[in-house]
């Protein structure tokens, strides 16, 4: 026979596990509409930029490539007896148009890893330990495939290269701050001073990432919603504008991020705490 206490307990466990379960299936909501946001954005703004920046390394590449070996052809037609000054002159050149395609290979190689990275982040579930500097490192290189964003938003990033790690998910932190860091550009979209400042620092025991721009301030309303979220309204919302933002700041809280709201003097900024990674944590939680 179950003694009052036992079915006390047994409620309260089966409780527990349901509002666990509850709250598993909202990030997971909320994880899709940030994803899904972002690959309707891939096709229609991303591509073109990606395509543009392999373009200018592999153009360089074809076009000293054909260049030196048209050098070469003209180097075997030449008898030994023609190897003067002239000769040697054209080594070095050469030389040079070798050392211009390993730049420009070099700058390939940098673009397939940026979207290498980007999309093995996004793809990446697993609870791990997190550098944001890196992350975010990363989703700004990633911006530079929005061609307005790199042409027209000046950037000034102050990242801490020895700040510690946190916990989470890459996927989750990747798509809640190419969400914060893209609302920061459209805000600016029809501004005349197009800033964009991302700092990350450790303050006072926690992590602390700073986004600021010089556009269209959040409203109170919104700063409201952002501060005071009540589970299960983000994900109505939708991926873009405001559900997008909110989405994102309920993507991180999963994680302990805190939050702070500030306009002052043109610059609106978000700030983003988190509790640095303990040994305690168990990433399967």
């Amino acid at each position: 026979m179950i003694s009052e206490d036992g079915k006390d307990q047994g409620t309260r466990k089966t409780k527990l596990a349901d509002q666990e379960d509850n709250k598993n299936m909202y990030y997971q909501e909320i994880h899709s509409v940030l994803e899904k946001a972002f690959h309707d954005t891939f096709v229609e703004e991303l591509v073109p930029g990606i395509v543009h920046n392999f373009a200018n390394p592999l153009n360089g590449i074809m076009g000293r490539s054909r260049l030196l070996q048209r050098k070469l052809m003209d180097i075997m037609k030449r008898a030994d007896v023609e190897k003067d000054t002239s000769y040697q002159e054209n080594n070095k050149k050469l030389v040079r148009d070798v050392d211009s395609i390993a730049r420009e290979a070099d700058r390939l190689s940098g673009i397939l890893q940026t979207v290498m990275g980007k999309f093995c982040a996004i793809g990446d579930r697993t609870a791990q330990k997190v550098n944001l500097s890196e992350l975010i490192e990363l989703e700004m290189r990633f911006f530079d495939f929005y061609l307005d964003f790199r042409h027209s938003v000046k950037k000034t990033l102050q990242l801490d290269r020895e700040l510690p790690e946190v916990r989470g998910s890459p996927a989750d932190y990747s798509l809640a701050f190419f969400t914060l860091i893209r609302y920061a550009a459209v805000a600016m979209k029809d501004s005349a001073s197009k800033e964009l400042y991302i700092s990350t620092q450790l303050e006072n025991g926690q992590i602390c990432v700073k986004i600021q721009n010089r556009g269209v301030p959040i409203s109170d309303d919104l700063k409201r919603l952002l501060l005071d979220e009540v589970q299960g309204y983000a994900s109505s919302l939708g991926g873009t504008g405001e559900g997008a933002l909110l989405c994102a700041f309920s993507l991180l809280r999963k994680w302990g991020a805190g939050f702070d709201i500030r306009s002052e003097n043109g610059l609106n900024t978000i700030i983003v705490l988190m509790p640095f990674y303990q040994a305690k944590h168990k990433f399967g939680d």
